[in-house]
Order: structure tokens, then C-alpha cells, then sequence
């Protein structure tokens, strides 16, 4: 009896470009080969555990409409000369990981310099599910509240400037009755006292930055400012 040989054929691939060892025109190649395909932002800000810069690259997500096996893609790869590509089997998870959106800890690229090629959407994979919408939440609340946001338009300035549309989504269709008690709390507790010494967010965010600058770890200027490491990479995103 024939043994039961797994699947390891997949419907979407990861693969990741080098500039220095891809072609110039590897996008036309791939673009000639009539693929559904997504390109990052170059990744030329990515960090080793130790502080050093990685080598700059590009992830490329490849999308088929039905199962392609590992030698099928490996000959699409090595006509672009990249590494070994890998199944996908979280195509959401690995869209979002083209701008690290849902890794606060690592640099924050640019949703819209995201490229799709061969009428490739990654929209779909931007909308939250209920529990991903619920942790956003929680990270909001505990923004709002180590900030000290006592203002509606603050929070919506705040999300604009730094393009945090999950942010914008939530606050603006799902949650606002609940964000609005809390900024309205934070109002209650601090009005009235004397103005001249509230400090706004854009002054918190001045002085983090200023003592990162200064080499002073994390953890440090998180314990400082009283506020928790997870605002704090919100202060320090660039």
C-alpha cells in the first residue's frame, strides 16, 4: 500500500530580494511570468539583536489561484536569483509583516509604499478581526492613558500624523463612545489646574526621543516618563 505523501504544495510564497544579487529588471521578470505578486517597501532599517543594520531587502509575496509546488516556484525564483522561497500559511500575517504593522518593537515602514503587481489587493488583509480589534483597543486605552489624551482631536491628530489607521478605524467606527469616557475621564481628573504646566503629547514625545538620542536604554526612559514600553515605541517611531 502507497504511503500517504504530504501536500506541500501551496497557494502563496514568500520569497526576499536582494538588491545586490537580484537583477536590475527582476520586477519586469516577474511582472513577464503574469504573476499576482506584492512588493514591500525596502527593508534598509531592519535591525540585528545586536544594533547593527541587516542587509537591505525586499519581501515579495507570490499569490496563485490554485496550488503551485516548491520545484514550480523554484523556477520562477531562479530566474531573480533569490534564496530558497517558503510556503505561506498566514497570508495575512505576512502582508501586515511588510511594514511591520504588527511589530511596534521593529521599524515602521509605510503602508503606502507597499507595490502590488499583476491586479494583486492586499486591502482585505488590513481589515481587523474582532480579536485583533480588541487587542488594538487595549493598546489605544493604555496610550490614551500614559499620554494623559484628555482630547478628542488629539487623538485623531495623533493617528493622522503617524498614519496609525487601525487606530483611526477603531476610534472613528467601533469604539468611540468607550475611547470618548475615557478621554473625558482623564479631563475630569486633571481640569481645572493651572495650564502652564500640562505638558502635551507632542512634548512627551519631544522628550523621549531627546534621552533615546542620548543613548539612555528603554526601559529607563519608559520608567521615567511613567509610561509603558509599548507607548514608548510609539513615542520613538520615526
Amino acid at each position: 500500500m502507497a504511503e500517504n505523501k504530504k501536500d506541500n504544495r501551496a497557494r502563496s510564497w514568500r520569497l526576499v530580494v536582494y538588491p545586490d544579487s537580484a537583477p536590475q529588471n527582476w520586477r519586469d521578470i516577474l511582472d513577464e511570468e503574469n504573476l499576482s505578486w506584492v512588493e514591500s517597501p525596502l527593508h534598509d532599517k531592519d535591525k540585528n539583536s545586536d544594533g547593527t543594520i541587516k542587509k537591505a531587502h525586499w519581501h515579495v509575496l507570490l499569490f496563485f489561484d490554485g496550488k503551485k509546488s516548491y520545484e514550480q516556484i523554484e523556477e520562477i525564483t531562479n530566474l531573480i536569483n533569490v534564496p530558497i522561497p517558503q510556503a505561506m500559511k498566514n497570508p495575512k500575517g505576512m502582508v501586515r509583516y511588510l511594514i511591520h504593522l504588527d511589530n511596534p518593537e521593529k521599524y515602521q515602514y509605510k503602508r503606502e509604499d507597499i507595490k502590488c503587481h499583476g491586479g494583486a489587493d492586499v486591502e482585505q488583509y488590513f481589515e481587523l478581526s474582532m480579536s485583533t480589534r480588541n487587542c488594538v483597543l487595549r493598546e489605544m486605552m493604555e496610550f490614551i492613558h500614559d499620554s494623559e489624551i484628555d482630547n478628542y482631536d488629539d487623538l485623531i491628530g495623533y493617528c493622522i500624523k503617524h498614519k496609525e489607521w487601525d487606530w483611526m478605524d477603531i476610534a472613528a467606527n467601533h469604539n468611540t463612545l468607550a475611547i470618548n469616557k475615557l478621554l473625558d475621564a482623564i479631563y475630569q481628573k486633571h481640569h481645572p489646574k493651572d495650564d502652564s504646566k500640562s505638558v502635551t503629547l507632542e512634548e512627551r514625545v519631544t522628550q523621549a526621543k531627546e534621552m533615546a538620542e542620548k543613548g539612555i536604554k528603554k526601559s529607563v526612559i519608559a520608567d521615567t516618563l511613567g509610561i509603558s514600553r509599548k507607548t514608548l515605541y510609539k513615542y520613538l517611531k520615526k
